[in-house]
């Protein structure tokens, strides 16, 4: 009985001598005159026959090519040439450059393909910085984890639920940030599923950590009460006695978008040409964000970009508001129609840091009971004036350039507070 590896042998070296009987054969028909017309019977009958399941070879006349279909890794390809000879050349490189591809995406780790699929097709899309969030979240929370080295082959839906268990059981991270995680591992799997790069999708078992579920609470959101405004303000707009000039170079800014609720990279952007006094409206449309430089050094850069449609919006100025702005006008050099609002000793426009800076020091300087620094505690600030007042939270999330599902989530406690006042306004309502 012969040996399976003598049949084996045997069995190739039969394929090998086929295809070279075909090349041979091909070759031969391929010496043409070199003015010689050949019909479409004759092309047709130039086309060898393939052994099974090394595809067909078709000539087209209405195209003038032949064509050659063949299952390439799994793939159903075409290729297309003049003559029976090139497009079998051309199949045979697109079978080896398979070939390299399929071992290639054998070895290829999950980290590295999400990174592949994030520069071809997340990066043309996305905005700067939520191209960056998302490269942030793919370095920091899969490519610095066992997962992230794991390769792309051997991941299945078990792994990727244990790995966000693990986030939020052993690494306390927040539901946003593991929210972040699941949403690229979902859309990334999304993006090879319809390619057919995978059968089953494995996000499809996958479940979200549950919000109750997470072991790190979510922070509470710090404002200033209406005694830490007063100490703010009054700190914020002192004036130094022997220059004239303000304490606090941005704090007239920082004063008025206690009643405009304008993001940092908002206010920063906005210009005295957004400014409407004669109508008391300023018109928010765009904001400043600090990105990753492409171009090399610094690292990071600041870069205007448009505000999304529901963000576009004008604010009406109380006269607070528009008190703040007209004294920030007064004292600042640079007034004309293009110029920042908040901008440097030099015309350029701040940065959020030194916003921040100048908050640090009023809140340490007034002694408020609040002590966050961060430029969002302005912004929580003007929110809390609106639902204190029994503003509907509709109209807040307009005001404030948020999604109503966004300002709802965001301001929870608001929304709580409001819906109890409501229920003790009928509290001592009797029926006769």
């Amino acid at each position: 009985m012969q040996p399976l590896y003598s049949l084996h042998m045997s069995g190739a070296v039969n394929l090998i001598t086929r295809k070279r009987k075909i090349y041979r054969r091909v070759k031969e028909m391929a010496k043409e005159k070199d003015n010689e017309v050949i019909s479409d019977e004759e092309r047709k009958a130039c086309i060898p026959k393939l052994p099974q399941g090394q595809g067909t070879i078709t000539w087209l006349s209405d195209r003038g090519k032949y064509s050659y279909k063949k299952t390439v890794n799994g793939k159903r390809r075409v290729v297309y040439a003049a003559t029976v000879k090139e497009v079998m050349a051309v199949m045979n490189r697109l079978e080896k450059e398979g070939c390299k591809e399929a071992k290639h995406q054998e070895k290829i780790t999950l980290a590295e393909a999400m990174l592949d699929w994030l520069e071809k097709y997340k990066r043309p899309k996305l905005k700067r910085t939520s191209y960056d969030t998302l490269r942030k979240t793919i370095m920091a929370r899969i490519a610095d984890y066992d997962i992230g080295s794991t390769r792309l082959s051997a991941i299945d839906s078990d792994m990727i639920q244990e790995h966000l268990n693990m986030l939020n059981e052993s690494m306390h991270l927040s539901y946003s940030t593991i929210k972040k995680c699941y949403d690229a591992l979902n859309d990334f799997y999304r993006n090879r599923t319809l390619q057919g790069k995978v059968g089953i999708n494995p996000m499809l078992t996958v479940g979200m950590v549950n919000k109750e579920n997470i072991i790190r609470k979510t922070k509470k959101i710090e404002f200033f009460e209406r005694d830490d405004i007063e100490k703010f303000i009054q700190e914020a707009t002192a004036i130094f006695t022997w220059s004239r000039q303000p304490k606090y170079q941005y704090g007239f800014c920082l004063c008025a978008n206690i009643y405009l609720g304008m993001r940092a990279g908002e206010l920063l952007a906005l210009r005295w040409e957004d400014v409407d006094f004669e109508k008391g409206s300023i018109y928010v449309h765009e904001n400043l964000q600090l990105v990753s430089n492409r171009n090399g050094t610094p690292k990071q850069v600041y870069e205007t970009q448009s505000l999304k449609n529901y963000q576009n919006r004008h604010i009406h100025m109380n006269q607070r508001a528009r008190y703040f702005l007209e004294r920030q006008r007064e004292y600042s050099p640079y007034t004309n129609p293009g110029d920042y609002v908040c901008c440097t000793q030099n015309g350029t426009h701040a940065a959020v840091s030194y916003l921040s800076g100048n908050i640090k020091r009023i809140e340490e300087t007034a002694g408020t009971k609040v002590t966050a620094h961060g430029t969002h505690v302005i912004r929580h600030t003007c929110a809390s004036l609106y639902f204190r007042n029994g503003v509907r939270v509709e109209l807040i999330a307009a005001l404030l350039g948020h999604s109503v599902d966004v300002c709802r989530s965001t301001y929870i406690h608001f929304v709580e507070e409001q819906k109890k006042a409501a229920v003790e306004l009928i509290d001592d309502y009797e029926v006769s």
